[in-house]
């Protein structure tokens, strides 16, 4: 990560947020449901800590999607910024494509390529998995060090 805070927003540029760390991890998706939420060939997933993502400006709304998932999306146009899930109550998955500068979320391994489009090449320096992957051995161990002192942070009953 640069020493420049990440940040990024929505649409419409009325809802900003900024991350106070850098992201533990980002994965494309190219599952079929990926594929239809995006409307493209894949899924951006930039998984950050709780704590370290702070809203700056606008408003968002929930709409739970799942019994487990809520979705946030900036109230005035819609556009999805993250989403959390209570089988992982110290995490978030920020969409990738709402962060301002993108090479700083650029995929740290492709997944569910079986379902991947042929037209799409994807480079060799990256890991690729048929299907999900195991994270921890994918992830960066520090990724892993910080997630873990997240977890382990929780009140009783959360994680």
């Amino acid at each position: 990560m640069t020493d420049e805070p990440i940040v990024g927003g929505c649409q419409c540029e009325s809802l900003r947020f900024e991350l106070k760390a850098p992201p533990l991890f980002t994965h494309a998706c190219h599952c079929l449901n990926c594929q239809r939420r995006s409307g493209t060939a894949f899924g951006m997933s930039t998984i950050v800590l709780r704590r370290d993502l702070i809203v700056l400006s606008g408003e968002l709304m929930a709409k739970q999607t799942s019994p487990r998932t809520t979705i946030y999306q900036c109230a005035s146009c819609g556009t999805t910024i993250y989403a959390g899930s209570t089988r992982f109550p110290s995490t978030y998955v920020v969409r990738g494509g709402t962060v301002d500068d993108a090479n700083v979320v650029a995929p740290g391994a492709h997944i569910w390529i079986k379902r991947k489009h042929p037209w799409l090449v994807l480079p060799n320096d990256v890991p690729q998995f048929d299907e999900d992957y195991d994270l921890r051995t994918t992830w960066p161990r520090e990724a892993l060090d910080r997630l873990r002192a997240a977890n382990d942070a929780l009140p009783s009953g959360h994680g």
